[in-house]
């Protein structure tokens, strides 16, 4: 049996590239659109190219699509509201979040709904609020962002650092030109303080010397 040729091999892995990409796209559409179903809305501020017939699911489990999508203009905003169509099992809880996510390596856009605990369900054409979209951009962005604050932050503790470097530098100066004075100083609260335990046992022992002496020091009559 001959050996397979390298352009033969880079043949096959392209075919079966193309035969994945084809089950990806196909797949996503396994929801039978016949069967019944209800509406429920999403309101966004951006949707970042998602597009009608867009899969939906809930939990990870696809359950419906993007029936229409809806351009509002607002007093100081445009909001963008898709109307979705779910399967009748599909069961949505009241607070439950929706989200646009990325499916697969063609990057198709799809909305997540994560139903929250309760034992409430939204009804037909209940409206969701949608969880803001955050690409690659925006978070490289952010993450710019938390890296110059970060950058910032260290050259703060690097100026506190040379500032207590500096505080020290200057004490140190001012104790070495100081040393004979400050080393007095000490001697004398020293003595002072054993004079002081001294005396205080020496009236602990004595205390009619306290009589005595207030005797000697009265004014005479």
């Amino acid at each position: 049996m001959k050996k397979l040729t390298n352009e033969f091999k880079v043949g096959l892995f392209f075919l079966a590239c193309i035969l994945g990409l084809i089950y990806i796209t196909f797949s996503t559409g396994k929801v039978d659109i016949k069967n019944e179903g209800y509406n429920l809305y999403v309101v966004f501020n951006e949707i970042a190219g998602l597009d009608t017939k867009a899969p939906v699911m809930l939990n990870g489990r696809e359950v419906g699509k993007v029936e229409d999508i809806t351009i509002t203009n607002e007093a100081d905003e445009t909001k963008i509201t898709l109307k979705l169509w779910l399967a009748k099992e599909a069961k949505v809880r009241e607070g439950a979040k929706a989200s646009i996510k990325t499916l697969g390596l063609m990057g198709e856009k799809y909305i997540q709904i994560t139903s929250a605990k309760g034992t409430g369900f939204l009804k037909p054409n209940a409206t969701l609020i949608g969880k803001p979209y955050m690409d690659l951009d925006a978070l490289m962005d952010e993450a710019l962002d938390i890296t110059d604050d970060i950058g910032v932050l260290v050259n703060n503790v690097n100026s506190l650092t040379d500032e207590v470097k500096k505080l020290s530098i200057n004490l140190n100066h001012t104790v070495e030109g100081n040393q004979d004075k400050i080393s007095q100083i000490v001697d004398n609260l020293e003595t002072t303080s054993k004079n002081m335990e001294e005396f205080t046992e020496d009236i602990k022992r004595h205390p009619w010397k306290l009589l005595y002496r207030n005797k000697d020091s009265a004014p005479a009559k």
